[in-house]
């Protein structure tokens, strides 16, 4: 381990801005780029395609082709910020994706019919305020996560242990008591960590 990621950092190396990590993933042959992409949206586009009533294994067929959708869009798509959030026409390609899919199977759960996916442009990412607050509640909840996944190699595991266990609402001395420490550490593990955590995030609500 570098001595940058001990202090809880991310090589500078392993990091995309925005702007470049779309750029990179407008190549299709860039198969670096499309593991960094996939890295940083599977996992929220599988949440967004969760919330809308999908069982896992549907979930799962459908993030699929959403990627493969992703891929086939990208190499077109011009990233123009002022006319949108990146994670809002993910989120929009998704639903639509979603909705073509239960169309095939049955009806349409309530969830997804009372939005409007038809006539979907690929290079057109305007969405619908409902779409916008759907994405952006997904990803108020994942980003934390995602940041702390991506910090997880920079820290040992029991103060990782004691960050989450705080997290999940665990007072000290239990937290002290369970894993062998002075209630002192406890809070200097948590401490350190939450620093770095706030950190990420916000490097990533910049980045991706």
């Amino acid at each position: 381990m570098s001595d940058t990621e001990k202090n809880g950092e991310l090589p500078q190396d392993n990091l995309y801005t925005r702007v470049s990590l779309i750029g990179k993933a407008k190549n299709q042959n860039d198969n670096k780029a499309w593991t960094d992409f996939i890295s940083y949206y599977r996992e929220y586009i599988y949440r967004v395609v969760r919330r809308m009533g999908l069982a896992h294994h549907d979930a799962e067929e459908v993030v699929q082709l959403t990627l493969l959708k992703l891929w086939n869009a990208m190499p077109g798509f011009e990233y123009v910020p002022s006319k949108g959030r990146f994670r809002c026409w993910i989120c929009r390609i998704a639903g639509n994706t979603a909705r073509n899919y239960i169309r095939g199977r049955g009806p349409v759960p309530i969830s997804l019919s009372s939005m409007d996916w038809e006539m979907e442009d690929l290079r057109d990412y305007s969405v619908q305020p409902e779409v916008e607050e759907l994405a952006r509640e997904e990803w108020e909840e994942y980003l934390p996560k995602l940041a702390l996944k991506r910090l997880s190699s920079a820290f040992d595991r029991k103060t990782l242990q004691v960050f989450r266990l705080f997290s999940a609402g665990v007072p000290a001395p239990e937290i002290a008591r369970r894993l062998g420490l002075a209630e002192s550490s406890v809070y200097v593990y948590k401490q350190r960590v939450k620093e770095k955590l706030v950190q990420e995030i916000a490097r990533l609500e910049r980045e991706i």
